[in-house]
């Protein structure tokens, strides 16, 4: 972290709150489990509540905090922390820098790597943020000036990019991309909306997978092997004898030497919020996703796309539509982007998936969940949802609620009628606005959790693990469902949302999540039957785990995504390790979960 420039900006100092608000919401150093909120010292430069907890070598923390409810009982209130060493000396940590030092793990090599690798992302994430600041000006006079639409498929490239500025609402170093400098960012960011050509490469035809749906019919852009000249012909080298197949691939897999490109550029993109899936320039209804040699949302986390996960999205799109087909109240109001069209190897960097958005909402307002509350593009006066509410002739509360109706009663039949929890997290669902309506648009279904028995009594046919290429896919537990639903759909789709629109308006808040919890109940009525047993215990489920739960779980992203390997946390997946933490900010005033928390200084 000695990169980092001591200056303090605004930027940073968001920087170091939030850094430090996951350390202690996941339990570092057992700094949340031994803490406990205390009066503090008004000379320590906070005026309200610390949190103090006992630090290794005899040290205590002192944090400033405030009350919060959300993802923690408390919150850090500033940019600092205090450090009292054992004969009573305080030191101030003010930077970053000095923050990662006091808190840096001892005496536990395993500890101590994950350390250092957070240290290099926090320096990165640094170094992300303050070009962010910087450019906020240009980036700005950017999207105004862009000759794009806000409506329809180029639209979407407005309001993805500027989502991308945005911090993640969990984790604290979310616009990190793992390894990028400032000039692959500014290329290749969809924040800086540049256009950039694909490469492409070769690969014998016997080591890919594709599709039936791309077997049968190339895309016209997608050029045969037999183009490239000898190289394409298989007839030199290693490759002699062997058909070969040309597969695109984003310039900066070829820059690291990860692959070898071939013959001419690929086709014109712009990349999208997730920057390894790029839209084609010239029909920007069409996505490609794309592995990338990089990472976020932790070390841990590549951006490469491992074998088996695009059949197994194919799996979970075909699922959704054979459910869609069963519930019209919600064909014309819920849609899926085709994902059938991909291949893929036994290699995570020789894959693509050709998503297309469906036709129906081209002329619709599209804007990714994780956008609705940047500034809209050209009038970053207002936020896009404000627009999206003024088009709708609402109130943004108003439209904030329909929004919220329409997301939980659709997840909340796919779990009580079928055993299907979607992680579909806040880039995953574009809201589309147009003359039919508040509708969402999924992609990236397959990271889902299915209880393959209750799927299958659904729909009436054998639903298997086995159809979805990952195991990890079918439920062993029903409460798996419940974990996702509240840490994905709950957590970052809703109520991240209205915590940062209403801000610190805490009686907005309160009649806020009193809607959210409203709708709950009147989906989960809605959605159960009483002559199923299944049906009831799902329910039954939904109130205990949720509406009635003295805690709501919340994801350790930090933790298993670069602080501490999965086999030492006992999870299978590092984006789905639980802490049973949170408190439950749809209980209802004077309940028991309530009346628990917080704990007062």
């Amino acid at each position: 972290m000695s990169a980092v420039a001591p200056e303090r900006t605004h930027a940073l100092a968001g920087l170091a709150c939030r850094v430090v608000d996951s350390l202690l919401r996941e339990d570092h150093l057992g700094i949340q489990s031994s803490g406990r909120p205390v009066h503090g010292p008004t000379s320590g430069g906070h005026g309200g509540p610390w949190w103090r907890a006992p630090l290794p070598g005899g040290r205590t923390l002192h944090l400033p905090v405030r009350p919060d409810g959300f993802l923690a009982e408390y919150r850090v209130a500033a940019p600092f922390i205090l450090v009292e060493d054992a004969a009573g000396g305080v030191a101030r940590a003010d930077s970053i820098v000095e923050i990662l030092g006091e808190l840096a793990p001892r005496n536990d090599a395993e500890a101590e790597a994950g350390w250092v690798d957070f240290c290099e992302e926090c320096r990165q994430c640094a170094d992300v943020v303050s070009l962010h600041d910087t450019e906020a000006p240009r980036l700005a006079e950017r999207l105004a000036a862009d000759p794009r639409r806000p409506r329809g498929f180029a639209g979407l490239l407005l309001h993805e990019s500027a989502a991308a500025v945005r911090d993640h609402p969990v984790h604290p170093t979310g616009r990190c991309r793992w390894g990028l400098s400032e000039d692959e960012i500014r290329a290749y960011a969809p924040e800086f909306l540049p256009e950039f050509r694909l490469a492409w490469t070769l690969v014998p035809r016997d080591e890919l997978r594709f599709s039936p749906a791309l077997e049968g019919a190339l895309p016209a852009w997608w050029p045969a092997a037999s183009e490239f000249g000898q190289e394409g012909r298989g007839t030199q080298g290693a490759w002699a004898g062997r058909e070969l197949v040309a597969l695109p691939v984003h310039p900066l897999t070829v820059a690291r030497g990860e692959v070898a490109a071939v013959g001419r550029p690929g086709p014109l993109v712009v990349p999208t919020l997730s920057t390894r899936t790029v839209a084609l320039a010239d029909d920007p209804s069409t996505h490609l996703k794309l592995p990338l040699p990089t990472a976020s949302l932790g070390r841990r986390n590549r951006r490469t796309i491992k074998p088996g996960t695009l059949a197994g999205g194919e799996a979970m799109q075909r699922l959704l539509e054979e459910v869609l087909e069963r519930e019209p109240q919600f064909a014309q109001r819920i849609l899926l982007a085709d994902e059938l069209r991909w291949a893929d190897s036994g290699s995570d960097l020789h894959a693509v998936l050709i998503r297309e958005y469906p036709r129906a909402v081209a002329s619709d307002v599209l804007a990714p969940v994780a956008g609705l509350l940047a500034p809209a593009p050209g009038d970053p006066a207002l936020r896009v949802l404000d627009r999206l509410a003024a088009e709708a002739g609402q109130a943004a509360e108003q439209w904030l609620d329909a929004y919220t109706s329409l997301l939980l009663d659709w997840h909340v039949a796919l779990w009580l009628r079928y055993g299907i929890a979607l992680e579909a997290h806040q880039q995953n669902i574009t809201v589309a606005q147009g003359r039919d309506g508040l509708r969402l648009v999924y992609k990236d279904n397959d990271s889902a959790r299915i209880d393959c028995s209750r799927a299958s009594a659904a729909l009436g046919r054998a639903v298997r693990a086995e159809d979805f290429g990952d195991p990890r896919i079918a439920a062993h537990e029903p409460s798996e469902l419940a974990d996702m639903f509240t840490t994905i759909t709950l957590h970052l789709c809703t109520a991240a949302l209205v915590v940062e629109a209403v801000g610190d308006d805490g009686a907005a808040r309160a009649a806020t999540f009193a809607r959210v919890r409203a709708h709950l109940e009147e989906s989960c009525e809605r959605w159960t039957d009483p002559a199923d047993a299944r049906s009831r215990a799902a329910a039954e489920l939904l109130r205990a785990r949720i509406l009635d739960a003295d805690r709501l779980p919340i994801k350790g992203m930090l933790t298993a995504g670069t602080l501490l390997p999965k086999e030492r946390l006992g999870c299978a997946d590092i984006n789905k390790f639980y802490l049973r933490t949170g408190p439950n900010y749809l209980a209802l005033p004077g309940s028991a979960a309530l009346s628990r928390g917080p704990r007062r200084a």
